[in-house]
This record gives C-alpha cells, structure tokens and sequence, in this order.
C-alpha cells in the first residue's frame, strides 16, 4: 500500500467519522465517545502495516509516540524496538537505514547482523495478523519476535521470562508459544519434555503431539539463528549412537 493510498484511506475515515456525527445529530442522539488511542496502540498499529506512510507530519507523530513508547522500556528493550524501527524505516519514511541496523544490532551482541540476516528480521518483526485485535500489545510481540528470529540464546531467554511476566494466564495461546520457544531452545530432552507440558497446559488445543509438533515447527522456522534453528530432539529423537565396530 502506497504512502498516496494511505492518506486517501486516512480522509475516507475522517468524512465517515463526520457524516456519521452529523447522523447523531439530526437526530438529536449524543454521539458515542471517541476512544483515545495511546502513544503505545498508536506505534502498535503502525507496527502492523506494511508500509509506512511517509507525510511528514505523520513521521513526526509516529517519532514522537516511538520516542513516549521506548522511553517506557527496559533498556534492552529499548534498543530491540530502535532495530526494528530502523530495519522497518519507521522514522525514515519507510526506507530501511541498512547501516544503523547493523550497527544497532551488534551493539546488542546478536550472533548475525549481516544483510540478508536483518532482511529476514526486517518481515518477521511484523506481528501476524491473528494478532491484530491487540494493538497495544504489539510493541512488546514485535520486540519478542524480534529477539527471537535473531536474539542470542541469552536474550532469548530473557525474553521469555519477560513474556511470561507479561501475558496473562488467560492468554494460553500466546503463554504456550513462549513455553514452545523455551523449549526449542533448551537442550535438554527432559527440559524440553517439562516446558512442551506446560505448553500443554497453557493451550490445551496443542496437546495433542502432531498439532504441537506443527506449532514447533513453525517456531523453528521463525528462529534464524542457532540454538532454535532446528526441530528439538523431543519431536525428532535421540540421535542413533554407533555400535562398537
């Protein structure tokens, strides 16, 4: 979608927004109250869109909400957000500042910063659609995915900490993708067996050893980099030893 394509979108919704009101109005009903969205909704939404648009003054609105949204943040966090927003040109119109990346994503010690590396960050940082009702939610699911298509194995599993201090037991789906990363990760056939459990537990819709061995599957593709690059041995295994020749 063009930045043209997305102002045109812009003032149908405002000409919609004022023939309704004149709607509530000739007929002597008060009008619904507009909700406000928050500096943090307002990035969320962005977050979600293929494209930015690229008006100036809607770059330094989307600037000054960036800048109220990270300044709300973990350092590390922080520094995860200002990645995505440079691999996304989020404060450059849409066009992605290649050098700053790299330089953003070094600096957070991740084990690939190469080009086609923050290429693959640069279209899985963008939350899915199923996601979409939760706009202000999406900052914190765009660092999350963020860290884990490229984070080391330290920071993903900070993250996964921070995640599940974050979402509610009443979201089993999102808790159980957590649990599945803290799997996929840990070495430990057991370790794998307990966090694969709790995974369970968060979401019984996965239970069942096929659909969780699916879910996983779509983890590891998600994960670029080593460990969590590749199916668990949970799923696929123990490895044959050789016999004694």
């Amino acid at each position: 979608m063009s930045g043209s394509r997305l102002q045109v979108i812009g003032r149908v919704g405002v000409i919609a927004g004022v023939v309704l009101m004149s709607v509530f109005v000739r007929r002597g009903l008060r009008p619904p109250p507009v909700p406000k969205l928050s500096p943090a909704a307002l990035v969320g939404f962005t977050l979600f869109m293929h494209e930015v648009d690229p008006d100036p003054a809607a770059q330094a609105r989307l600037r000054a909400n960036l800048a109220t949204v990270g300044a709300a943040l973990a350092p590390e966090q922080r520094r995860v957000l200002d990645l995505v927003v440079a691999v996304r040109g989020l404060e450059s119109a849409g066009q992605t500042d290649w050098d700053k990346a790299e330089q953003l994503c070094r600096g957070l010690g991740w084990p690939r910063c190469d080009r086609p590396a923050l290429a693959v960050l640069k279209r899985r940082s963008r939350p899915s659609d199923d996601e979409r009702k939760d706009f202000e939610s999406a900052v914190a699911l765009t660092i999350a995915n963020a860290t884990w298509a490229l984070g080391s194995e330290d920071a993903a599993r900070r993250m996964f900490r921070i995640e599940l201090d974050r979402i509610p037991e009443s979201n089993g789906r999102q808790r159980a993708r957590v649990f599945l990363r803290f799997g996929i990760v840990d070495t430990n056939f057991d370790g794998q067996a307990a966090l694969f459990n709790q995974a369970c537990a968060a979401d019984a819709e996965i239970c069942d050893r096929e659909r969780m061995k699916e879910a996983t599957a779509r983890e590891v593709e998600a994960r670029f980099v080593a460990p969590g690059n590749a199916m668990p041995v949970y799923f696929v295994g123990h490895p044959r030893l050789a016999g004694p020749k």
